[in-house]
């Protein structure tokens, strides 16, 4: 096995997190950020985490495009840690199952508040099994080194409150889009893959379950799926071929895939790269900070510029934001992330259209990589804003894990909170004066930064350390 079990840790409790996407990866990276120079931030592993979770948002959503998305799928394999038994996100900081069981805190309290969100309770209980599992695997004490699960479109739940409260919270009711999950285990790695397919169907893959010896009763919930399992001993090639296999079995042939969507942030990764190092790491630092950094308040100004087109809710924040720059928030990385997300989407969108539709003017945005290469740091995230606002100006909307984005348009999710992803968002006020010191307490202690005994606030930083 790896490194010892310290370096797991869980610096964010998980009530002050929101359903979907945790910012515990992005508030490890802004720590990292106060305190190191550049080039050793962007090749860290707290970085590669961070940056992890943002390509995954950008490749599930921009599958999800409502002209493209028949065409579009996700395939994408990537390997995790195994610390001291448990699978571990890429920075070692948290593991898996350690994950999967804030997601069941955070959705008990949301299906506390809110009914219709009861059957992702289910299909979290679910994850949080599945992980435990797959820890289970990685330490040898299975008689199976693969491990394949599904999850299905939520179709009774899409029935009971409707297909937009399920895309408000991540599914694809328009392309009725499903998962299928492979687990392998290594010597001291779990290979993870996720892949899509759409026209979700229960009747085809009870009989995929059946083909490979698993039984699943005719009237199981699409909730209940994730209890049941694919096992097998395998070698890796085997483990990808089958997931795929399933996979393609899974969906609806009515739905011809010609693009995977991994594949295009593949194609244009120097230009994703600088949408996360230009961009995502200074919202990260100021998330850490509780304060914006010049960066920061420079990428909120060119968002500020277009935010009229973007609709109400960015509008105020960014404002809020532009009038209080000595203040960052949870709901402003929120914000920034969104915005980040769906302008990297439209960039991708914008790069693979000029490439198989060159000189189509109504797909947006004509660009190339040589174009947008050659823009400074500054002219960049003006870009950003730019793709931001064609695509509102469209109003297109995109899901991804945990939220659906759509700028220019109504919160497609029929919620009434002000956080596009619902789902108990934010910080309660207790959490939000240990994280900041504007308006949060204070006290004597250790600057954990210069060591010195002072006076603390964002995480035992001194206010001479933390400064933006």
């Amino acid at each position: 096995m790896a490194a010892a079990a310290e370096t797991i840790e869980r610096v964010r409790p998980a009530e002050a997190e929101t359903y979907g996407r945790s910012l515990s990866a992005a508030y490890h990276l802004g720590v990292l950020a106060c305190k190191k120079a550049a080039p050793n931030v962007v090749n860290s592993p707290e970085a590669n985490q961070a940056k992890a979770e943002f390509f995954t948002s950008v490749e599930e959503g921009f599958g999800t495009d409502m002209e493209l998305g028949g065409g579009l799928e996700v395939r994408d394999f990537d390997a995790r840690p195994v610390v001291d038994g448990k699978v571990t996100s890429m920075n070692k900081k948290r593991s898996i199952a350690d994950m999967t069981s804030a997601g069941l805190v955070c959705a008990v309290k949301t299906s506390s508040k809110d009914k219709r969100f009861l059957p992702q309770l289910t299909r979290s209980h679910w994850d949080h099994q599945n992980a435990l599992e797959v820890d289970k695997m990685a330490r040898g004490e299975t008689d199976y080194n693969t491990r394949i699960v599904i999850s299905p479109f939520p179709e009774e739940a899409a029935r009971a409150s409707g297909d937009a409260y399920w895309r408000g919270i991540g599914y694809v009711p328009h392309l009725k889009r499903g998962f299928v999950q492979m687990y392998f285990a290594g010597n001291e790695s779990v290979l993870a893959g996720s892949l899509s397919f759409d026209g979700s169907n229960k009747h085809r893959l009870r009989e995929i379950f059946a083909e490979h010896g698993v039984d699943i009763p005719e009237n199981e919930i699409t909730d209940n799926w994730l209890k049941y399992a694919i096992t097998g001993t395998l070698t890796v090639e085997q483990a990808k071929a089958l997931a795929l296999h399933i996979a393609d079995e899974a969906g609806n042939p009515a739905y011809k895939k010609n693009t995977n969507t991994v594949d295009v942030t593949h194609e244009y990764r120097e230009a994703m790269n600088d949408v996360f190092d230009k961009s995502y790491i200074h919202a990260c630092e100021s998330l850490a900070r509780g304060c914006q950094t010049v960066e920061t308040r420079q990428l909120v100004a060119h968002f500020a510029a277009k935010s009229a087109t973007y609709g109400k809710r960015y509008d105020k924040a960014l404002k809020e934001m532009q009038a209080n720059p000595d203040r960052f928030t949870d709901e402003h990385m929120v914000v920034l992330h969104e915005l980040l997300v769906y302008s990297a989407i439209e960039m991708m969108r914008a790069l693979h259209l000029s490439k198989t539709q060159p000189g189509n003017k109504n797909n947006g945005i004509q660009v190339n990589m040589a174009q947008l290469q050659q823009l400074s740091a500054l002219d960049f995230q003006r870009a950003l804003s730019v793709f931001a606002a064609e695509g509102a100006s469209n109003n297109r909307a995109y899901s991804a894990c945990g939220l659906v984005i759509a700028l220019g348009e109504g919160d497609p999710s029929g919620m009434d909170g002000t956080n596009r992803q619902g789902a108990y968002g934010g910080v309660d006020q207790l959490e939000r004066e240990k994280l900041s010191w504007h308006g949060g307490k204070i006290k004597k202690g250790t600057c954990v930064n210069c060591k010195k005994e002072t006076k603390v606030g964002v995480k035992n930083w001194c206010k001479k350390c933390i400064k933006c």
